[in-house]
């Protein structure tokens, strides 16, 4: 039995110009209504999250910074350790020119790069440094060393009482596909990484929002 919905933000819940799809914002307020609590699991900064839940009839605990940090009732739990990524943006800044995120102002366990840096070039030059390096298709993220959106979602289920296996994860980038393989039913959107997919129970047709409505649909939810 599911008893709770986790779904990404950013290329999931939004089109490629991050609008917002009005049409998976109301599947998954029915989700809420039928009882079933929606947790937002979002690489995105913490404030950003939180704005959205609220504002979108949420009742979830809000997973953010890829796992780093979770809230729930305005209290917040820091997962991750923001040491190793900013000693390892130093040195990156040091061998390439590169752009953090506006959003980066709020961000704290981690580092996120503009989405135009080179995926492979920083990989390598960061290296033996205890982080990982992930795209969104949004960002390029320096997180710590195995950090990921499942650590999160798993302290959004111990506030529940509820296990990862009671979860249907939903989500299309590569950061979501520890979430998606690690929760009881993993779904992947249409415009899913190939990694992502490969991880899913089920994987839709529809692209962004529409994916959403179409995985919600599968899962017997609406």
């Amino acid at each position: 039995m599911i008893k709770a919905v986790a779904v990404d933000i950013d290329g999931t819940l939004t089109d490629d110009s991050r609008r917002m799809s009005l049409d998976a914002i109301a599947a998954l307020r029915k989700v809420e209504d039928s009882g079933i609590p929606v947790i937002l699991a979002s690489g995105n900064v913490l404030p950003v999250a939180y704005a959205v839940s609220t504002y979108m009839g949420f009742s979830g605990p809000m997973v953010a910074e890829n796992g780093g940090i979770v809230c729930d009732k305005q209290e917040v739990w820091v997962i991750g350790r923001p040491e190793n990524p900013r000693e390892a943006y130093e040195h990156l800044r040091t061998r390439m020119e590169v752009e953090r995120l506006f959003t980066d102002r709020w961000r704290e366990t981690e580092v996120g790069l503009k989405r135009d840096a080179d995926l492979e070039r920083v990989r390598s030059i960061l290296k033996g440094f205890p982080v990982d390096v992930q795209t969104t298709g949004w960002a390029v993220h320096i997180m710590d060393k195995g950090m990921d959106k499942f650590l999160g979602v798993r302290k959004a289920c111990d506030l529940l009482l509820i296990s990862p296996a009671d979860v249907a994860a939903i989500g299309d980038s590569e950061n979501d596909e520890r979430m998606i393989r690690e929760c009881g039913w993993g779904v992947a959107i249409g415009n899913a990484a190939d990694i992502t997919k490969k991880s899913a129970s089920y994987v839709c047709k529809g692209r962004n929002g529409a994916g959403v409505v179409e995985g919600l649909g599968w899962l017997g939810l609406i």
